[in-house]
């Protein structure tokens, strides 16, 4: 008996690992795989469920800083 268990200790070791590697594996993909780009109905009811649980905000907001302006540089004539 002793022989025996000496024998497949690691294997009552590496199996559990191997199948918990694999079922951690699968999660990560199927997860991946959840975040699909998604279609417009979806979105907008996203967008809709956002907004009335007051993570979006719907008033008004503060407009964008201007730019500076712009200088154009001189274009160099070739001779």
């Amino acid at each position: 008996m002793k022989k025996i268990i000496s024998v497949y200790w690691p294997f009552a070791i590496v199996v559990p690992l191997a199948v918990a590697a694999s079922l951690h594996i699968r999660g990560d993909a199927a997860s991946r795989a959840s975040q699909a780009p998604l279609a417009a109905g979806q979105l907008t009811a996203e967008l809709a469920r956002a907004v009335s649980y007051g993570m979006v905000d719907s008033g008004p907001t503060l407009p964008a800083k201007p730019r500076r302006a712009v200088t154009a540089m001189p274009v160099a004539e070739a001779s």
